[in-house]
């Protein structure tokens, strides 16, 4: 088996990965809008939303590994750690720092990382990243409204992103050609 796919992008030892990563990034936002349509924000859409997407995280970091692998493993280490925290631990405040710095720092990496063969998608990525920045800083300093609602911006970028993300990856892989 070779290392990575014929035309440099990610190992094809499961054709079929990109299309479930697609499937899991498309339930993820699914899950994020239910959290916002459903009465009362039911705590199960939180959880789901989150775990739902590292099985996508886990593919967009295997796709940029051939060309920067440490790169790609401390963002999509970061992308787990950050879901799994707002996953399981989204009623503790002083966490709340925490989670929303790592999500930044994963999609600041993964979309510094896909802009290359990617732009479109990449430079998405990284105005959620951007967003999500801005969330930390709010959120870190505990800012009073009408402040707090711009770290509200990466909300309907979130699901913006996972829909995105799911149709491109349902559509095809997401091949990294080699980079310069």
């Amino acid at each position: 088996m070779k290392s990575n796919g014929p035309d440099g992008g990610a190992p094809r030892r499961w054709p079929a990965a990109h299309t479930f990563a697609g499937a899991f990034a498309l339930a993820s936002g699914l899950a994020y809008v239910a959290n916002l349509l459903i009465p009362g924000n039911p705590e199960w859409t939180i959880t789901a939303w989150n775990l739902l997407i590292i099985p996508t995280a886990l593919y967009l970091g295997a796709s940029v590994a051939p060309h920067r692998p440490l790169a790609a493993v401390a963002v999509t280490a970061a992308g787990i750690v950050a879901s799994l925290m707002w996953a399981f631990a989204y009623r503790s405040a002083s966490l709340e720092p925490l989670w929303i710095g790592l999500a930044a720092a994963w999609w600041l990496g993964l979309g510094s990382l896909l802009v290359p063969s990617l732009r479109f998608l990449g430079g998405f990525t990284l105005v959620l990243g951007v967003a999500a920045a801005l969330d930390l800083v709010v959120t870190a300093l505990d800012v009073p409204w009408p402040l707090l609602a711009l770290g509200a911006l990466k909300g309907p970028l979130t699901i913006g992103w996972t829909f995105w993300v799911g149709i491109a990856l349902g559509r095809r892989p997401i091949v990294t050609p080699a980079w310069p």
